[in-house]
């Protein structure tokens, strides 16, 4: 069931993905009076102003929901009784999260898909650390239902200064790379036509080797070997595969190009 109830729609707040939808634009054009919030204005991200996930409190009158279809992939729902200011400094704060090295990652919590993942991991006391204000957050599953996971709405609010105050363990980041892992298989798995899963976990971790790493590169590798069989394995072909003087893109087309013309037989 995908429509939301009323209560739901007038406490919520949308949080877009910028980086996938024109959110400002799609906002203006639904909604003649919403508040929003750049997430990443004022904020050591903000010459990426264009590309900001957006906080967006719709007006009473906003059609917004009436075009949920449009958005619902691409954005998370969430309710906090804390103004935006408050909820958008929160949010602020966990632009960038800290990793088990010391390091820093963008977390991608706006997208439904990584946000599910990430709650996924989560203990219940991490995700009241990690929601702080907000009470509900609701993101829309592949199976047309709206994932709803819960909060207190009593943990300590952080502010926009203190980025990186959340740190993701080992165990979180298995929980997001697995998810990210049985997403990929899938989505080889029908631009390829082959359902055999073992087949292709096999495809990629052969791409991997090679030194294949975006997704892009590791399809197009096993686009190669499903078309052309045994002969991708010729010794030639592979010198080219395994040379790390080449980018990946030129060894997949000098593959490609040789085994058209039948170079490699």
């Amino acid at each position: 069931m995908t429509k939301l109830d009323q209560d739901t729609i007038q406490r919520a707040c949308i949080l877009f993905d910028g980086a996938i939808l024109d959110a400002p634009r799609f906002v203006y054009e639904h909604d003649d009076q919403p508040e929003l919030e750049y997430l990443y204005l004022g904020t050591p991200h903000d010459e990426a102003l264009e590309i900001s996930p957006c906080l967006v409190k719709p007006s009473p009158m906003s059609r917004l929901w009436q075009e949920q279809a449009q958005w619902r992939e691409h954005a998370v729902v969430l309710i906090s009784d804390e103004n935006l200011n408050v909820l958008a400094n929160h949010l602020r704060s966990l632009l960038s999260v800290q990793l088990p090295d010391g390091g820093y990652s963008y977390l991608r919590f706006y997208s439904p898909k990584q946000f599910q993942r990430l709650m996924g991991a989560l203990s219940d006391l991490e995700s009241n650390r990690f929601s702080g204000p907000v009470k509900k957050w609701m993101s829309f599953q592949a199976d047309g239902l709206w994932h709803r996971t819960k909060a207190d709405g009593s943990g300590q609010y952080r502010e926009a200064s203190d980025e990186g105050w959340f740190v993701l363990t080992e165990h979180h980041l298995e929980a997001l790379s697995s998810g990210a892992r049985d997403e990929f298989v899938g989505k080889l798995g029908r631009f390829l036509g082959v359902e055999d899963r073992v087949k292709l976990t096999d495809l990629i971790r052969e791409a991997n080797s090679l030194g294949f790493r975006t997704e892009k590169d590791v399809s197009r590798y096993a686009e190669l070997v499903v078309v052309h069989g045994e002969r991708v394995r010729h010794p030639e072909l592979q010198a080219i595969l395994s040379n790390s003087e080449l980018s990946a893109r030129m060894r997949l087309i000098e593959v490609d190009k040789r085994l058209a013309y039948g170079v490699a037989s």
